[in-house]
């Protein structure tokens, strides 16, 4: 498949191990001007700093936060970053047995327009049994994790930064380069316990 730049915006994935499994998430950012060695460096420690505040304390004790790596999407071969350091690695807040590593909080990622290529998602994972209830999670967790989420976004949203949804698709056929859309709003999309069957440790 060809590459689709996503020209001024980066990818920071963020990286777990939770039940001896990975667990990953991506936040995309775009800036006004071509992003630098310095950009990505810069995302990275504030993201850091950012998601152990703000999200770590409501995963599961046994979660660990362990890393951050930044890409620059504008090219194929573009800049990458990849942050290990201070304070890393941070363990959650939360004690108790864990919860299967494929059980996850769902939360929405919103713009101003309405469609899939306008709509992204982050699977929060990591989490213990004593926040969830049967199939539903406990007291208000989705939405706490949805306001951590909303904190993090916000205190990414620097000078000409943004959060974004990348969208590189229309209609199944690959864009010409990925449309960016600013990130108005952060959902929980369900109080249901949510599952992801590729997060299932291997046999």
């Amino acid at each position: 498949m060809a590459f689709i730049p996503v020209v001024n915006t980066m990818a920071a994935t963020l990286i777990h191990e939770f039940l001896s499994q990975r667990l990953t998430n991506t936040i995309y950012i775009r800036q006004d001007n071509p992003i630098t060695p310095a950009d990505l460096g810069d995302i990275a420690s504030s993201l850091v700093t950012l998601w152990a505040q703000n999200v770590m304390p409501r995963l599961s004790n046994q979660t660990r936060f362990v890393g951050v790596s930044v890409r620059d999407l504008s090219v194929q071969n573009g800049l990458v970053f990849d942050y290990t350091g201070q304070p890393l690695p941070v363990s959650g807040g939360i004690p108790g047995p864990p919860a299967p590593s494929s059980v996850a909080v769902v939360v929405s990622l919103r713009t101003d327009r309405a469609g899939r290529s306008y709509r992204g998602r982050l699977y929060l994972a990591g989490l213990s049994e004593t926040q969830t209830d049967g199939n539903f999670f406990n007291g208000n967790l989705p939405t706490l994790l949805a306001n951590a989420v909303t904190n993090v976004l916000l205190g990414l949203a620097t000078g000409t930064r943004v959060p974004v949804v990348v969208s590189k698709f229309f209609n199944k056929n690959p864009r010409p380069s990925g449309v960016t859309t600013p990130i108005t709003a952060v959902a929980a999309r369900t109080v249901r316990v949510a599952s992801q069957r590729k997060r299932l440790p291997n046999p």
